[in-house]
């Protein structure tokens, strides 16, 4: 089955360039934020989910969470997706839309998983490091992992930088072998 970014994508684009003909991507990130974590409460997952509840109930249940804030083009999507049964993939497009406006405005999202949290200082260098590689404004996500037992893992779309000792330890275990 496809990866469901690969699913996402399309209703991302058709967002995207909607948006950005509209000047309101700003608008249009908040948007599909807010549909993403509706979608992400267990009780509407359960509902998207049901084969036996109508896809226009569906639709109807992210019109009356966001009432007058949800615009008729926003409701277009809703029920595009709706017809093609991937309302539960609104996290995704807002993850591919939010991507996309990054890259518009010269700015690229990672994401940094390190065995303890960095501090302030090596925020600024990782930050510094990754702006002077990509020559673009950088804007990072930092989670802790301590499976990695030490260093870090750095992410931005299909590129990643590995410096975590259980990749390190897990080449060596490889040279080892051979």
């Amino acid at each position: 089955m496809a990866d469901t970014l690969t699913i996402a994508r399309p209703y991302a684009e058709a967002a995207f360039e909607h948006a950005k003909a509209a000047n309101q991507l700003s608008q249009w990130s908040e948007l599909l934020e807010t549909l993403a974590l509706i979608a992400q409460e267990e009780t509407v997952r359960k509902v998207l989910k049901n084969p036996e509840i109508k896809r226009s109930v569906k639709v109807q249940l992210f019109a009356d969470v966001l009432g007058d804030k949800l615009p008729k083009d926003g409701l277009a999507l809703l029920q595009t997706m709706a017809d093609h049964d991937r309302l539960l993939l609104l996290p995704e497009v807002a993850k591919v839309f939010e991507s996309m406006r990054a890259a518009a405005e010269g700015r690229i999202q990672a994401h940094a998983v390190s065995a303890m949290e960095p501090t302030v200082e090596q925020k600024e260098k990782i930050a510094a490091a990754l702006k002077a590689k990509f020559n673009a404004d950088v804007d990072i996500d930092y989670s802790v992992d301590p499976d990695l037992i030490a260093g870090m893992r750095i992410r931005i779309g299909d590129w990643v930088a590995d410096g975590s000792a259980r990749i390190q330890l897990q080449k060596l275990r490889a040279a080892i072998a051979q």
